[in-house]
């Protein structure tokens, strides 16, 4: 009898550590979630509030407000926390990838006007170096520094290290935002091939041109080894995904001039008619060139 009395008593102190351990464990990863997703809202900007902003009025895409949701599911013990991970990871990278595609579109967009201002339009590569590097390095480091302004975190701002990679990111965008793409040609010819090809030409290049600059930033300010493979690699994705999306926007900018019935004529515009224009397709490019991107790496 006593022998029995002991083993319950056992069995019972034995269950009971386990719930303890178990409700212990619940709390520390819990509390690991909660500040996984703090750190997450600290690094948000005005870029990212904004962007988190637009999904939490839309309920498009993950927001702050799904993720807390998220927390609470993980508490009911609905989801792993492995799950949880994740789904923070997840909102972490595409609120990383939004805010940059916003910082680029907005100096593509700065860039364009400025060179199409100054320079004219139909810029080679030379003249678009000149006339859209200095402005695209200057926007997208004001940008970004603002951005990061506006953050949570101390001293974030002057970040010397980010300023010059947004720098040299900034005068590659004004570049091949500024350069242009030939789709035009094809227009005024009325010959959709034309302006599908000139457009996969001008995005291969400039994407392998970017790819090519991204990586070797990378290797650079983030102590990363430099793999010439690597190097290859990334231009050649990034050029062939540039290449995808000029071709599409290509087509679908002689497939709009079509129903204008502009297509096959010479049509005059205003110096902002051209660079409203030049603007929605770099913005096009930009928004696919992302879009492309993440659905590779999925």
């Amino acid at each position: 009898m006593i022998d029995r009395l002991n083993s319950n008593v056992n069995f019972m102190q034995n269950s009971y550590n386990a719930y303890s351990y178990a409700r212990n464990e619940l709390e520390e990863s819990s509390i690991f979630l909660e500040e996984k997703l703090e750190s997450i809202k600290d690094k948000q900007g005005l870029l990212g509030k904004t962007w988190n902003g637009i999904k939490e009025l839309t309920t498009l895409g993950v927001s702050e407000s799904d993720c807390e949701n998220m927390l609470d599911k993980y508490n009911k013990g609905e989801i792993s926390f492995e799950e949880a991970v994740s789904y923070l990871d997840d909102f972490d990278s595409k609120q990383k990838t939004m805010s940059n595609l916003l910082s680029n579109i907005a100096t593509g967009v700065g860039a364009i006007a400025f060179a199409t201002a100054t320079a004219g339009t139909g810029l080679g590569f030379v003249a678009s170096f000149k006339a859209g590097a200095p402005i695209g390095a200057a926007l997208k480091t004001g940008i970004n520094f603002l951005d990061r302004a506006t953050n949570d975190i101390d001293n974030d701002a002057f970040d010397i290290k980010e300023m010059a990679k947004d720098a040299i990111s900034g005068a590659m965008t004004g570049t091949t935002s500024a350069v242009a793409s030939g789709v035009g040609t094809g227009i005024r010819n009325g010959n959709i091939t034309t302006s599908i090809l000139n457009g996969a030409k001008c995005g291969a290049i400039c994407g392998s041109m970017s790819g090519a600059l991204d990586y070797t930033t990378n290797a650079i300010f983030d102590n990363e080894k430099f793999n010439f493979e690597n190097l290859i690699g990334n231009a050649l994705l990034s050029g062939a995904t540039s290449a995808t999306v000029g071709a599409v926007v290509g087509g679908s900018m002689y497939g709009g001039a079509s129903l204008l019935g502009s297509a096959g004529h010479e049509v005059t515009k205003t110096t902002s008619e051209i660079i409203t224009q030049d603007c929605a397709s770099s913005t096009a490019r930009k928004i696919l060139g992302t879009e492309v991107k993440q659905a590779i790496n999925a």
